[in-house]
């Protein structure tokens, strides 16, 4: 089969309705030059349609040695910032140096960056969360070995480190559901398919409740929480997990809460005890990830470990044997990492009750 004709910038200009001027401008994300936020759009949409892939252009080196791309939505949550340092070690132990490059989820960023890796030196990427614009990276992926960290994918056509989020939320509901909690809330940041981990745990909450605990309930509590607002206020994650929690508080069948992450169950502790409430007394409290500071707190949080670090030194030793060539680029690896659930002090059962399972 003879290959598929290369995608030019005269194709998206002809689809687009602009100027190739125009277009190379865009696609190259020239900041010198500015356009309408409807322009833009309409370019990249036409470029992603069409299926095109940047040309990757030679220039001098910009590293000395091979250098690798770490993406993430955010460093302040240290699930993430444990993730950079994994791969960094990792890295170093193989003479690589590493970039880190903060998206905040942004689907314009990524984009942004996607491009600009297409046209770079770059050794290859790591994406430490699932990315918004997977076609375009399955096109990167082709000029430069591109692995993703995330939840379980089986659609996306680039190596993974994966993690089975809807498992991880059914264990943490058997768990409550044993301890005797027929009523809980879900508290979560932005719950939509772009942020696909937060979903599938819920989802594996919800299932297990339907399955175990028919005359239970979850109720979900969530804001969306945009670009600006994760850049911007350092402790979004932690003020979503206190408000939801104070509103949930006057609802009195809830007697436990499961945060989508440890970063917002932080959150839920805070709201509990500020108003006067003890846990796991009065309130029982899960979260996810099991970072580091978990085991410190006052009160011990149960959460679910998934091995951060592992994820994270796995990820480049893969994405290392595509940049050196000891595995074929035609081939998908895909590993999974197994979980489980850390009791601390965090959770007990509800007041006046006993354990069941």
């Amino acid at each position: 089969m003879s290959p598929r004709t290369r995608v030019t910038l005269t194709d998206i200009s002809r689809q687009s309705g602009y100027s190739p001027a125009t277009v190379s401008m865009i696609l190259s994300g020239r900041t010198d030059v500015s356009f309408s936020a409807d322009t833009v759009r309409k370019v990249r949409e036409t470029a992603e349609a069409l299926g095109y892939a940047p040309t990757a252009k030679k220039r001098p080196s910009l590293f000395d040695r091979k250098t690798v791309l770490i993406v993430c939505p955010n460093v302040l949550n240290p699930y993430y910032s444990t993730i950079v340092q994994a791969i960094q070690q990792a890295a170093a132990d193989k003479d690589c140096d590493t970039l880190v490059y903060t998206t905040y989820r942004d689907a314009e960023n990524e984009i942004r960056i996607l491009n600009a890796v297409a046209g770079s030196d770059l050794a290859g990427v790591v994406f430490t969360m699932m990315p918004q614009s997977t076609e375009l990276v399955e096109r990167v992926n082709r000029l430069v070995p591109v692995v993703v960290i995330g939840d379980r994918n089986t659609s996306l056509n680039v190596d993974t480190v994966e993690m089975n989020n809807y498992s991880a939320g059914a264990i943490i509901a058997h768990y409550m559901i044993g301890l005797g909690h027929k009523h809980i809330a879900y508290i979560s940041t932005t719950l939509n398919e772009a942020n696909s981990a937060r979903v599938r745990r819920l989802e594996g909450v919800r299932d297990t409740y339907r399955d175990e605990c028919p005359e239970g309930s979850v109720i979900v509590r969530s804001r969306e929480v945009t670009p600006k607002e994760e850049r911007d206020n350092i402790s979004i994650e932690h003020a979503v997990g206190f408000e939801l929690t104070r509103k949930c508080l006057g609802e009195r069948r809830i007697t436990a809460f499961v945060a989508v992450n440890d970063m917002v169950a932080y959150g839920v502790l805070d709201a509990i005890r500020a108003e006067g409430r003890r846990v796991p007394e009065d309130y029982s409290v899960c979260g996810f990830d099991n970072i580091f500071p978990s085991q410190f707190l006052p009160v011990g949080l149960t959460t679910v470990e998934h091995y951060i670090a592992d994820k994270g030194r796995n990820a480049f030793e893969i994405l290392h044997s595509k940049m050196s060539g000891e595995s074929s680029d035609r081939n998908i690896t895909r590993v999974e990492f197994k979980h489980h659930l850390i009791v601390r002090d965090s959770t007990a059962a509800p007041r006046g009750e006993e354990k069941t399972g």
